[in-house]
């Protein structure tokens, strides 16, 4: 008879790891869902005041390079060289240093601080993927979307909106390497496999190797399943 209260344990804790599992699953996905759309929205901006200005652009693009997946937001094609555009859609005020690996956002509206990895280091590693895949000269820019209050020493490293065209200079022709580069980026962004890599990509951007506890809920919910029915058979044996 022992193992009957076994048995109500095992469901009771089968209920809360999976009601808990689909509560906050559907509040994380709320979030991350709002978050891709107000990105989206700041790279829209960017791509129409690129396209207004002349510029060849190559926008929301995904590479797997060195086991792993990089969304890049956009490539531009320059005279001599490629641009790598990281475009940040932050409201607030920004605390850190371009050396250091996280920064602080301070949003609007007593929202709180929250901890940002550094945008610059993250499309260092953009611009370093897509020179090793092209073997051309690559700049990396970041840019902001937003309304965005930088420190002094952020300011020639997170670059307004409406300064961007001045700072990438004047769309013209590029060399023969550079449009060979763009277009086999283009051929790279147009082939089959795009879909399942931006599928993985944002799959791994959602959990990638940190703790995620909405699978540690559905893990729980399944090791108490488990249980119980080894629990229900130990009685019907019995």
């Amino acid at each position: 008879m022992h193992d009957i209260p076994i048995l109500a344990g095992c469901f009771i804790s089968y209920l809360i790891c999976s009601g808990g599992a689909l509560w906050f699953g559907r509040a994380k996905k709320h979030v991350e869902d709002r978050a891709l759309r107000h990105g989206a929205s700041g790279e829209k901006r960017v791509a129409r005041l690129l396209d207004k200005a002349g510029y060849t652009v190559l926008t929301d693009l995904i590479v797997q390079h060195g086991g792993g997946t990089h969304q890049i937001d956009h490539v531009v094609c320059g005279k001599d060289r490629l641009f790598v555009i990281e475009t940040k859609t932050w409201h607030g005020e920004i605390e850190g240093r371009a050396g250091g690996q996280t920064w602080t956002l301070r949003r609007p509206r007593s929202r709180g601080a929250i901890t940002v990895y550094n945008p610059l280091f993250q499309n260092q590693t953009h611009a370093e993927v897509i020179s090793a895949m092209t073997g051309v000269p690559v700049t990396p820019l970041v840019v902001s979307a937003g309304f965005l209050t930088v420190p002094p020493e952020l300011v020639a490293r997170v670059l307004a909106l409406p300064g961007l065209p001045a700072h990438l200079g004047p769309p013209g022709a590029p060399t023969g390497r550079i449009e060979r580069a763009f277009r086999e980026l283009t051929r790279r962004k147009a082939a089959w496999g795009q879909k399942t890599l931006a599928v993985r990509h944002i799959r791994w951007m959602r959990t990638g190797r940190r703790f995620d506890p909405v699978r540690a809920l559905w893990v729980g919910s399944a090791v108490s399943l488990v249980c119980a029915a080894f629990t229900v058979q130990r009685l019907l044996s019995g």
